[in-house]
């Protein structure tokens, strides 16, 4: 079905893009809005060293005026998709809330599908049709930008070229959270899914194909925007990372909301891309997780940061729809 050389290629550059992705503003936008992740889950059990962590947490309810007795709850925690080796230590009172649910959400389920179908897909979506080169759908200077940062990573650009811009941005963005000691195998949304219990279930709101077909239809200039970004800001990735990464961890709603959108509020040009990748997503989540509360069970959602900030995020849009919406906060989870 696809070549020999492609075949050939380090078969690293295909796991990649199966794993939650997180870094640099720009890429930002588009991979706390995504939660691809590895497709095997850890087995969820505790290791020593691994960093407490209190993110933003949300219990969200049907109206109380609303007469239906039927209606579910929804607790809502918000993720980065990545994590440290030994994993992220959450409250016990999330945990406690998530054993009493019936349903996990998930952005995308990954146990869905064998590894050969999930390869394949990305192999149909993140390949350049034909053959071609990545050389011929960025411009000059760019390749010549990738090509030094490659060599200096000791990277092999053969691997690269037959890749899509967008796909080469996610891999290399990857590899530098993975050299800081944050692999995606070690994210909040895997873990949660290997916590899962038998008389509980998983509920995707989109799926691996939905979001690599989503990737790979973004324009020509978006695409090489996005690895511009990566390559000019490489240097930058670990300050950037730590400080957003102390504000998830934290649960510092405000900071993180800063940290998220401080691109788009430097750059006001790029609100077609943010409208596209984060807020038309955030109102389709909004109105699956409203789908899924008329019927009547208990949820337990984790989903990208990036959807849960902001009088845009998923949290402002049930409130908008008359649910009531309450920030837990560890350890008493006293309503903000």
């Amino acid at each position: 079905m696809f070549s020999n050389t492609v075949k050939r290629a380090d078969r690293v550059l295909l796991k990649v893009v199966l794993r939650g992705l997180l870094t640099r503003p720009l890429v930002l936008a588009v991979v706390l809005g995504l939660g691809l992740a590895l497709g095997t889950a850890p087995a969820a059990t505790a290791k020593s060293g691994a960093e407490s962590a209190t993110p933003i947490f949300w219990q969200i309810e049907p109206p109380s005026s609303s007469g239906d007795s039927k209606a579910g709850r929804l607790y809502l925690l918000g993720s980065i998709h990545v994590g440290p080796k030994a994993g992220w230590q959450l409250p016990k009172s999330v945990l406690d809330r998530f054993e009493s649910a019936k349903v996990l959400v998930v952005e995308v389920d990954m146990r869905a599908g064998t590894p050969e179908e999930q390869d394949n897909a990305v192999l149909q979506h993140g390949l350049l049709p034909g053959g071609e080169s990545i050389k011929n759908h960025i411009s000059p200077d760019l390749y010549k930008l990738l090509g030094q940062h490659l060599k200096k990573s000791r990277r092999s650009l053969a691997n690269i070229n037959p890749w899509q811009p967008w796909m080469v941005a996610t891999m290399l963005l990857t590899f530098e959270l993975e050299k800081l000691g944050y692999p995606t195998e070690a994210g909040i949304d895997l873990d949660m899914i290997a916590r899962v219990a038998d008389d509980q279930r998983i509920i995707g709101l989109e799926s691996m194909v939905e979001q690599l077909a989503f990737l790979s239809s973004m324009s020509p200039a978006n695409q090489e925007l996005m690895l511009r970004d990566v390559l000019l800001q490489a240097d930058r990735i670990e300050g950037y990372f730590i400080e957003l990464k102390e504000a998830w961890r934290l649960g510092d709603e405000a900071r993180l909301e800063a940290v998220l959108f401080r691109e788009l509020e430097a750059n006001p040009e790029l609100a077609p891309f943010y409208d596209r990748v984060i807020y038309r997503r955030n109102h389709s989540m909004c109105q699956r997780f409203h789908e899924l509360l008329a019927g009547g069970e208990t949820l337990f959602g984790v989903v990208g940061a990036y959807h849960l900030v902001g009088t845009r995020g998923i949290p402002a849009c049930l409130a908008k729809r008359g649910y009531r919406v309450r920030r837990l906060r560890a350890p008493g989870d006293e309503g903000s």
